[in-house]
């Protein structure tokens, strides 16, 4: 998001403003120890949101009443403040043109500080249009109705600020990473700093989510009525064949199947056949069916007992494997063997002839203790069989019940019958109970959920289509592939160590990791790389390119066009945090003397440090031209008087920001 700062700023206690101006591209603010130059990137980060004040405290923090910034956001000028009284608020106002003589103490009205949460919400809105990036609802039922936490402001603050101690640091990368909850959030949302996703995604995978957990609520209960028609067209065969035998029907009037198929004109149908005049009264039907059924049970009847026997067994067997394990446990090999001589009663002479039996006989015990100790157990497959038994057994118990039913319900008809009861009202229960069968088979049909599931895939279907577009994990794959390819070009402008040249350097949006890939295909990780200097390269290499990345992304991508590097150069001066001189001349001179044979000459680091800013302003010159907007690069350091190699003069750089004889709070209250 092209973003520029107009101005960061102080008001004292006596209402005095002490204003830092910045412009377009690279900055600098150069001075020596003390003056607050450091404290700019951690006024910028509390007027920012942060929860902390973590303003080095002395004569900035003793004199301030307020701190703010004034920015511009994609041309929308905005001012942003804190009182460090009120901790709890911040100060947010749109102003149409940004004029500096207007900010005084008056300017910040109590009317426009809002609470914290409010405040950052507020200024989100400039930068990401979402409010809900909720993937699962179900995942946010599990967090007791909690929504899952927006992107934040303060997730930018990783992409801008390079801090003093983390500039060359070989450990960390982004600033608040260090804690996981925070690198998470900023990880999992760099998809929607990057424009990879809006709004409507999120909408999309919820309604994806919801649709598909219908869809399979659905099939199981198209499931659930399939096992219950199968229930049903079990038990519809034998009532029919039960009802053909009780009529002497010597053939099916109606096959099986094809009452399946059509429940209800097989009523229909019925209906016609099952009559008092087509009653067989000669037909021994029924008795044939009769001692098929008793063949049947008798049969089953078998089955179930070599069942039962094989299930005796089996536990059988377990039990004396649990038995025979618990002897193994308990025994217990012999150590030593002790024999003693035998002694002849006449003559008194020893013999040791048993010795080698005895070591034999010790070699044979462990041996077999060995082999019984390892000996693999069986009670897992014993006890799968058992499993797999049990359950036939059961399907057996029932198929016999069944068939003692229809058995049992013959007996019961012809006892009826004997007892002068009528054949044909035997009839007229068996056809109730077949029909009453069939109509549940009518009620279990699946063509209402059939076409509901239909409707489903096709909502399914354009859901998918239209997430297709956002394809995320090649989005992100392809922004890792751009910022790599911009650091080779970046990275072979600095001064790497030469084992580490030709650098090429490789990041991950995934991951966020940072690692040189070497010719033999090796990763070195940032910690693992030698050199405060390869340090500070790396961090600079990947910042410029994800910098570059986001201009080229223009709106599309929501982070701030902002970076800010304190104190880069400590890495070649890291004495200069002892700087008094009243000029960097002076300093340079110092640093000379103090600096032994062995070191490496104080020309030579100037050379480097020329080079780095050098580098900036190429880098931010070269996106002016071909984007036509630059991220604006603030750096505080101790630097000054360079000769940079495009014939930018650094004096235009740290445009009136010299803070040699002065300091951010000059006068001092």
């Amino acid at each position: 998001m092209k973003t520029l700062i107009h101005e960061i700023g102080v008001i004292d206690n006596q209402g005095v403003k002490h204003p830092v101006n910045f412009q377009a591209g690279l900055n600098v603010v150069t001075g020596k120890s003390s003056t607050g130059k450091s404290a700019l990137i951690e006024i910028f980060d509390y007027c920012f949101g942060s929860d902390e004040n973590t303003i080095p405290k002395g004569v900035i923090t003793n004199s301030a009443s307020i701190y703010y910034v004034a920015l511009a956001v994609n041309a929308q000028n905005i001012l942003i403040a804190r009182d460090p009284d009120i901790a709890s608020k911040a100060f947010f106002r749109r102003i149409e043109t940004f004029d500096t003589s207007e900010i005084n103490r008056e300017y910040f009205n109590v009317s426009y500080f809002r609470p914290l949460p409010e405040f950052k919400k507020h200024l989100r809105d400039f930068f990401i249009d979402i409010d809900d990036v909720d993937e699962s609802l179900v995942a946010k039922i599990y967090r007791g109705g909690r929504k899952a936490p927006t992107p934040s402001i303060r997730s930018f603050s990783s992409f801008m600020l390079q801090h003093q101690n983390l500039v060359a640091n070989k450990h960390a990368l982004f600033y608040r990473f260090d804690e996981k909850e925070k690198r998470d959030q900023a990880i999992e949302h760099t998809k929607i700093f990057l424009g990879l996703v809006d709004q409507k995604f999120f909408h999309l995978s919820q309604e994806k989510e919801r649709l598909a957990a219908e869809f399979r609520r659905l099939e199981r209960s198209k499931e659930t009525n399939k096992r219950a028609v199968d229930s049903y067209k079990q038990k519809v065969g034998p009532e029919l064949s039960q009802l053909y035998a009780l009529m002497g029907f010597e053939e099916e009037p109606l096959s099986l199947e094809k009452v399946l198929r059509h429940p209800q004109n097989a009523k229909d149908e019925l209906d016609e056949v099952i009559v008092p005049e087509k009653i067989n009264h000669s037909s021994d039907a029924i008795t044939q069916r009769y001692n098929q059924l008793k063949l049947e049970r008798t049969q089953k009847t078998s089955q179930l007992r070599r069942l039962q026997r094989q299930t005796a067994s089996i536990n059988k067997h377990i039990e004396e494997e649990e038995r025979f394990s618990n002897n193994v446990k308990q025994f217990s090999t012999p150590t030593h063997v002790h024999i003693a001589a035998s002694v002849c009663p006449f003559c008194k002479t020893e013999k040791d002839t048993l010795q080698q039996s005895a070591e034999n006989l010790q070699q044979a015990i462990t041996k077999v203790s060995g082999n019984l100790a390892q000996a693999r157990p069986m009670k897992a497959k014993f006890e799968s069989s058992l499993v797999t038994i049990q359950r036939d057994t059961e399907h057996l118990n029932n198929e016999l019940i069944a068939l003692s039913t229809q058995i049992e319900d013959i007996e019961a008809t012809e006892e009826k019958i004997a007892k002068n009861k009528s054949l044909y009202e035997n009839i007229i229960m068996h056809k109730a109970k077949v029909f009453a069968l069939l109509d549940s088979l009518n009620m279990a049909d699946d063509s209402d959920i059939e076409n509901s599931l239909k409707e489903l895939r096709k909502q399914l279907k354009q859901i998918n289509e239209s997430l297709k577009k956002y394809d995320v994990e090649k989005g992100l794959k392809n922004a890792s592939i751009k910022v790599n390819k911009y650091m080779t070009d970046i990275g072979s402008h600095f001064e790497f160590e030469t084992s580490y040249k030709p650098i090429n350097l490789h990041f991950s949006f995934e991951t966020f990791d940072l690692y040189h890939l070497t010719p033999e295909n090796e990763k070195i990780y940032l910690r693992s790389m030698g050199s405060g200097a390869n340090w500070l390269y790396c961090h600079v290499t990947l910042f410029l390119a994800l910098h570059k990345y986001f201009a080229e992304l223009g709106n599309k991508c929501a982070i701030p066009s902002l970076l800010f590097l304190d104190q880069p150069t400590q890495v070649y001066f890291p004495n200069f945090t002892r700087d008094n001189a009243d000029t960097f001349d002076e300093q340079k001179s110092t640093e000379a003397k103090q600096r032994t044979e062995k070191e490496r000459p104080v020309d030579e680091d100037i050379k480097a440090v020329e080079n780095l800013f050098s580098q900036l302003s190429i880098y931010c010159n070269e996106l002016e031209s071909s984007n036509g907007f630059s991220p604006q690069i603030i750096v505080t350091d101790h630097a000054d008087n360079l000769e940079l190699s495009n014939g930018v003069k650094f004096d235009s750089l740290v445009n009136g920001n010299r803070w040699r004889k002065r300091g951010l709070i000059d006068p001092v209250s």
